[in-house]
C-alpha cells in the first residue's frame, strides 16, 4: 500500500529550461563545457558517486557536479564561472544567468500535493538541485521556508545529502530517514534514469512528462499531467 507520495523538483514540480540557462552563461563568454571541465580531482568518496542528473539527456560533470551534491560554495561555483566570463562581468549577473533555468511552480501542482496530504499521503520531494537554485526557488515560488514545509514531511536536497539521483545511495538514505520501505512509495520524476533507479529499489514509479520550454518560457504544458498518473495508481491501490 502506497503511503508517501515522493517529488522531484524541475521538471515536476518547476517548469524547468536548462538549455535557456547554458545560453545565458554563454552569451557572459562562457565556454559551458570548459565549465564542467574544470575542476581539481574530486576526493574519494566523491569520485564513487554516479554524475548527478540535471535533467532528460542532461548530466552535470566537474564543476557543476561538485556543486549539485554540495561540496563547493555558491561563492566559489558562481565566482568560478565569473572568471571565465568577458572582463567587467559581475558575480550578479553570472548569478543570474545561472538561475535563469528556473521558470516558475504552477499553482494548480502544489494544490494536487496539498490534496494528496490532506487525503493522508505523506509527501516529500528529493531533488538534484543547488544553493543558488534552491535559494531562489523558495524566494520567488513558496515565499519561504515554512510555506515550502506547508506541503511537504520533509525535503531531501543532493546539496545537503552529498549524493544525488540516480545513485542508489540517496534513494536508501531518504527511506532511513522516512522510516518506509521502497514498495510504500511512489516517485515521481521526470528522468528515466532516476525513475529506473527507484524502481530497481522497488519504488513504484510514475515517469513524469515534462513543459515544452523556450527561451525561459512555458511553449505547451505537459499533455498528460503526473496528477492524473498518480490518481490512477492510487485508486488501483485502493482495489
Amino acid at each position: 500500500m502506497i503511503k508517501n507520495i515522493i517529488f522531484d523538483l524541475g521538471g515536476v514540480l518547476l517548469d524547468i529550461d536548462l538549455i535557456h540557462c547554458m545560453k545565458q552563461v554563454q552569451a557572459l563568454g562562457v565556454d559551458f563545457d570548459s565549465l564542467s571541465r574544470q575542476t581539481a580531482p574530486p576526493p574519494d568518496n566523491v569520485s564513487k558517486q554516479k554524475m548527478a542528473v540535471m535533467g532528460e539527456g542532461i548530466v552535470a560533470t566537474g564543476t557543476t557536479h561538485l556543486y549539485q551534491i554540495g561540496e563547493i560554495s555558491t561563492t566559489d561555483f558562481i565566482g568560478g564561472i565569473q572568471r571565465l566570463c568577458r572582463q567587467g562581468t559581475t558575480y550578479q549577473q553570472v548569478l543570474d544567468a545561472w538561475n535563469t533555468c528556473c521558470i516558475d511552480i504552477p499553482q494548480y501542482r502544489l494544490n494536487n500535493v496539498m490534496r494528496l496530504r490532506r487525503q493522508g499521503y505523506r509527501t516529500y520531494m528529493l531533488s538534484n538541485t543547488n544553493d543558488a537554485h534552491w535559494q531562489d526557488i523558495v524566494k520567488r515560488c513558496f515565499g519561504s521556508i515554512e510555506e515550502v514545509n506547508k506541503y511537504f514531511d520533509h525535503v531531501f536536497l543532493s546539496q545537503e545529502m552529498h549524493l544525488a539521483k540516480p545513485n542508489y545511495d540517496i534513494y536508501i538514505e531518504m527511506l532511513k530517514e522516512i522510516g518506509a520501505d521502497a514498495f510504500e512509495c511512489l516517485f515521481i520524476d521526470d528522468s528515466t534514469q532516476n525513475v529506473q533507479a527507484a524502481a530497481a529499489l522497488g519504488f513504484n514509479t510514475i515517469h513524469a512528462e515534462v513543459s515544452k520550454t523556450c527561451g525561459g518560457k512555458v511553449v505547451t504544458p505537459p499533455v498528460t499531467e503526473w496528477i492524473d498518473e498518480v490518481d490512477k495508481m492510487l485508486a488501483q491501490c485502493l482495489c
